[in-house]
C-alpha cells in the first residue's frame, strides 16, 4: 500500500515539475496575468471615456457648465467681481520664510 502511495506522489511530483519548468506553461501563466492587467486597463479606459462624453455633452448643451469650466481652469473673472484667494498653512509658511530670507540678505 505504501509503495502505491509513493508511486502516486512521485508521478504527481514529476507532473508538477514538468508543468512548472515547461516554457509553455510559464508563458501561459504570464499571459494570464497580462490579460488580467489589460482587462483592468480596458475598464479604466471605458470609465474615462464615459466621463469625457459627459463632459463634452455638458460643454455643448449647458452654458453654465462652460462658464464654470472657464472660471476654474483659466482663472477668468467677470467684470466687477473680486477674487479672493485663501492660502494653505504650508503656503503661508513658505511665504514667511521667503520674507525672512530677503530681510536677512
Amino acid at each position: 500500500m505504501n509503495k502505491i502511495k509513493a508511486r502516486y506522489y512521485i508521478i504527481l511530483a514529476l507532473a508538477l515539475s514538468f508543468l512548472a519548468f515547461n516554457a509553455g506553461s510559464r508563458t501561459l501563466v504570464r499571459r494570464f496575468f497580462e490579460y488580467n492587467k489589460m482587462q483592468k486597463d480596458f475598464q479604466s479606459a471605458k470609465y474615462q471615456n464615459s466621463l469625457l462624453k459627459k463632459r463634452i455633452y455638458y460643454l455643448e448643451n449647458e452654458p453654465s457648465y462652460l462658464e464654470r469650466m472657464v472660471r476654474s481652469e483659466l482663472g477668468v473673472i467677470a467684470p466687477g467681481e473680486i477674487e479672493y484667494r485663501f492660502l494653505s498653512k504650508d503656503a503661508e509658511k513658505k511665504i514667511k520664510e521667503k520674507k525672512k530670507d530677503k530681510e536677512n540678505v
